[in-house]
């Protein structure tokens, strides 16, 4: 198949209001929560909380879990104004209009997350991981890899139905509902959603619309994403990026990949999926990269780091050597390993100075040694911001390959859970 193609219908859970679908999003993730709660996040009068909250129950979103603890306030509606609002019409006018008296237990609202199971695929490189996953994205049972010895189309779409019948045969081992979808991510561009137009770890030299084959191959509604924008998700709506309005998640490993979310979502755009900050400038004097950049953040990445080992120590070097000598505090690998702190460093800042995140994540393979150069870090942010700006908050988090599988499968629930003109998330345009 060739070109892009639209977007086909994912199925979603409830049609309602885009309110309703925002506030099981918000149970999902902030819960347990009580309606008072939700009426003062939303800005919406206790009644069309309660009247939205219902609904979720009698579709079996949402149950209730016990009482929450006392608090100190209970906001109520003010009987003056206790006027009944019909859905689609919530003004902030009635939750405005409310006073606070003493508190009483307020019921504990929770996602069902049992009522739901999904299916999500990462590919690797050569390797496909599989985990099947609740609706709180929480693991069903154990994940499942396979390597993909032939990356025809046709040879890989067979190797993910095998890992995805699998997941199917753990669900139904446990007593949970058939999977409600797929999600699959790759390093590369899948159009729509749908239509892997570049993946150069698959070598794919034409589009393939991977998702349709998968759907005809195991029946289930298919999505297919960026790696990096389904960890992106997955970090904003299960993980560090919970309840910020906007975070910068960067990977360093076999590639330097980037993304950009507001409000858990990554910031979608024509041009995403090409891996082009791997080639932002961090150190004019740095290593030439296959393009024949000089110093782009290409010498960031693992190959890059074993090529600049080697040629310091003058013989073939591996990083599992690279790290053992930094274990050794040997001087020539703590050098490079400051050195290229500090280059990743001036790229945090970069992406500091023109996104302005409240965070910055750091993830991927060699994240980990990161954690031994944070002065190195700080340093190489500190030569590109002005000496008055605020500290740019950084955490490294784990590269956990089961949750790079899990992450496609938090993006088809998303899709799955909000609103369908709301599920791809911000838009950048380009004129």
């Amino acid at each position: 198949m060739t070109g892009d193609t639209e977007t086909e219908p994912f199925p979603t859970w409830f049609s309602a209001s885009s309110f309703t679908h925002r506030i099981a999003v918000d149970i999902l993730q902030n819960g347990p929560i009580s309606r008072v709660s939700l009426a003062r996040r939303f800005g919406l009068t206790q009644g069309a909380v309660s009247r939205i909250t219902s609904d979720l129950a009698h579709w079996g979103v949402i149950e209730t879990a016990g009482l929450l603890p006392t608090s100190k306030e209970e906001q109520t509606e003010d009987p003056r104004t206790n006027q009944d609002k019909t859905e689609g019409d919530f003004s902030e006018t009635g939750a405005a209009r409310t006073r606070l008296r003493a508190g009483r237990p307020q019921q504990a609202l929770v996602i069902r997350h049992d009522a739901k199971t999904f299916i999500g695929v990462n590919l690797h490189g050569a390797t496909a991981m599989a985990v099947a996953v609740d609706l709180a994205c929480q693991p069903v049972g154990m994940p499942h890899q396979k390597e993909i010895q032939h990356r025809g189309p046709g040879q890989v779409t067979e190797v993910l139905t095998g890992l995805v019948r699998d997941c199917m045969a753990e669900i139904r081992q446990a007593g949970l509902p058939e999977p409600s979808g797929l999600g699959i991510s790759l390093g590369g561009r899948a159009a729509g959603n749908r239509v892997v137009t570049y993946a150069p770890f698959l070598q794919w030299s034409e589009h393939v619309d991977l998702a349709a084959a998968m759907e005809k191959a195991c029946g289930l509604p298919c999505l297919v994403f960026n790696d990096l924008d389904a960890l992106a998700l997955y970090e904003g709506w299960f993980g560090a990026g919970i309840g910020l309005d906007r975070f910068v998640l960067i990977t360093i490993g076999s590639g330097v990949g980037y993304s950009l979310a507001e409000h858990g979502m990554p910031v979608s755009s024509s041009d995403e999926g090409y891996g082009l900050i791997g080639h932002q400038l961090v150190d004019p004097d740095g290593p030439t990269c296959y393009l024949g950049h000089r110093g782009c953040a290409q010498c960031l990445t693992t190959g890059s780091l074993v090529e600049q080992y080697s040629r310091k120590i003058g013989r073939a070097a591996t990083v599992e050597q690279f790290v053992h000598d930094l274990d050794q505090d040997l001087p020539q690998a703590n050098t490079l390993l400051n050195l290229t702190g500090f280059r990743l460093g001036v790229l945090i800042a970069s992406v500091a100075n023109v996104a302005v995140p409240e965070k910055i994540l750091i993830g991927g393979e060699t994240s980990y040694l990161m954690k031994r150069c944070g002065e190195s870090i700080r340093k190489g942010i500190d030569s590109y911001r002005h000496s008055q700006m605020a500290e740019v908050p950084l955490q490294i988090i784990d590269n956990d390959w089961n949750r790079w599988a899990q992450a496609p499968a938090a993006r088809a629930i998303a899709s799955y859970l909000m609103a369908p003109d709301e599920a791809d998330g911000p838009q950048t345009r380009y004129v």
